[in-house]
């Protein structure tokens, strides 16, 4: 509690807050559309109208979705978010954060409209190219809202306010699934079209509100634009700084720059895959890819059938119940990454979500892939379990961790890239967990997850070895660490004192003092000018 009031309750200001939760709605559409997707594929009335495919029930054959169009459809849309990750760095990098938003929301918009048409001609085709589209403005908020939420962050509480883009994810995996336990049985089109209606408020609401967020200053500062950035740090950071203060800060954002700038030859694609700009690429996708390779694209598109398949008869209730839960526990990443550390909480989550996996596989053995009664509960419970610690876990940390680690130049690049290679695991999975698990080709139904399982042992050993602390680092610190090829099991203790004096004596302001001088009589001469008026 201690730390609670001594970081986050003196760094946190209005705009702060303000920023973080109005940046992270982007991240609303991504769980709302994973999971009424998800939703709709085991809906009678949904696989009736779009399915191309046919099954026996009752002694009658009707349509129904097969594997194709369940694998199309949802690999699909996952290919859209690579396509807006790909996307957000020109925009980001030339145009601005806000920029970026403003855009993704429109972008949405066209998607929604398309998928809302898909219902003239019962076009399943058109409903997954305006998914796609949808899914791109996804790409775009999960390679900038990140970047934007850490160069706004006090570093002290980074991690807590990057933790704003999962819980507004989680929310609307929750609201997803409340929509879809209570349209999943209707006969009609509101099946789907009720869930696409609501999907046009966020980003209605993005497009109203992103006029009023705060820049990024460090984008303004690679801009050259100085006194915007001192602005905009000004509105962040509200009276909890002095003018002093807010000025060193940008003067070690910009010196940090100049020596980038005079450090690396390039700052293209390339630059990501040199040097130790290499490591810090590797180990964001790597982190992303680990997120994927979990199983959080089969839990998003695919937990709905899976269960259905155990034998579960009231699944839309227990996601209910599921997601629910997951939303609360979501808000210990506003404490814990910040407290207790990214290691810690990365290698704990990898175990604890290996281990629920293995025993879902386990069971699905035992029982043939039908657990009843005790076994039933175990499954249940396992479930419950790996979602709850991957929320505030793997769920939060790999995007805190991918934008906080890039160096400033490629921060947006690097996210992209991260999220991108992420994104290419989940597009996999989702090609191919309907084929491994339907009875007519894998037929492996619930023991797919051995193979979830086994991507966490693959986490545990990569967070050990290659993932480093950065609790408590300023962004420019994380910089210098990685220049002096600290070990990542050195970076939480390592004396920067050195590095920081060798840094100045590398980037020697002869007239910083004089410069500032000048910078802050230029700031009064405003603000006397601003009185008058």
């Amino acid at each position: 509690m201690g730390f609670k009031q001594t970081a986050l309750y003196q760094d946190m200001t209005p705009v702060l807050f303000f920023a973080a939760v109005f940046s992270s709605m982007g991240a609303f559409t991504f769980g709302y559309d994973n999971n009424w997707w998800g939703g709709c594929l085991g809906s009678r009335h949904f696989n009736l109208t779009f399915g191309s495919g046919y099954k026996i029930e009752n002694g009658v054959r009707i349509k129904w979705m097969n594997a194709n169009d369940q694998s199309a459809g949802t690999a699909l849309g996952t290919a859209g978010i690579m396509i807006g990750c790909m996307i957000a760095p020109f925009i980001n990098e030339r145009f601005g954060r806000k920029v970026s938003f403003m855009s993704l929301a429109v972008i949405a918009i066209v998607g929604s409209i398309i998928m809302a048409c898909s219902t003239i001609k019962s076009s399943y085709w058109m409903l997954v190219a305006g998914k796609i589209i949808v899914n791109c403005s996804v790409g775009i908020a999960s390679a900038v809202t990140g970047v934007y939420q850490s160069e706004c962050a006090p570093h002290r509480i980074r991690g807590a306010l990057t933790n704003a883009y999962t819980v507004f994810n989680n929310s609307g995996t929750l609201l997803a699934n409340i929509v879809m336990y209570g349209v999943q049985s209707k006969p009609n089109a509101s099946v789907w079209l009720v869930p696409i209606g609501l999907q046009f408020l966020f980003p209605i609401i993005i497009l109203i509100v992103t006029p009023f967020l705060p820049e990024s200053p460090r984008w303004l500062v690679g801009q050259g634009r100085t006194e915007d950035a001192f602005i905009q740090l000004r509105r962040l950071r509200g009276k909890k700084m002095t003018d002093e203060e807010l000025h060193d800060q940008l003067q070690e954002v910009k010196d940090s720059l100049e020596h980038e700038r005079a450090n690396q030859s390039k700052f293209g694609w390339l630059q990501l895959f040199r040097g130790q700009d290499l490591r810090r690429t590797l180990v964001g996708c790597g982190m992303l890819c680990l997120q994927q390779g979990q199983g959080i694209s089969f839990t998003n598109n695919y937990l709905n059938i899976t269960m259905l398949n155990l034998g579960f008869t009231n699944t839309y209730q227990l996601l209910v119940a599921l997601y629910t839960g997951k939303l609360v526990i979501t808000f210990l990443g506003f404490y814990l990454p910040d407290r207790i550390g990214r290691r810690p909480m990365a290698l704990f989550g990898a175990c604890s979500m290996g281990s629920c996996m293995f025993i879902m596989a386990a069971v699905a053995t035992a029982t043939n892939n039908k657990p009843t009664g005790a076994l039933g509960n175990l499954t249940l419970a396992a479930i419950f379990i790996w979602v709850f610690t991957f929320s505030p876990t793997w769920g939060a940390l790999p995007w805190t961790i991918a934008a906080e680690i890039s160096s400033q130049q490629l921060r947006a690049k690097s996210l992209a890239v991260a999220a991108w290679s992420g994104y290419a695991v989940g597009l996999i999975n989702n090609l191919v967990v309907p084929y491994i698990q339907q009875a007519q080709y894998g037929n492996l139904q619930g023991q797919i997850t051995y193979i979830f399982g086994g991507f966490s042992i693959a986490a545990i050993i990569f967070c050990y070895f290659f993932l480093p602390e950065l609790k408590g680092r300023t962004l420019e610190e994380i910089d210098m660490l990685f220049e002096a090829k600290v070990p990542a099991r050195q970076f939480a203790s390592y004396d920067l004192t050195s590095l920081k004096e060798e840094r100045a004596a590398q980037n020697p302001h002869g007239n910083s003092e004089k410069e500032g001088s000048l910078y802050h009589e230029e700031v009064g001469t405003r603000k006397n000018e601003a009185t008058l008026a």
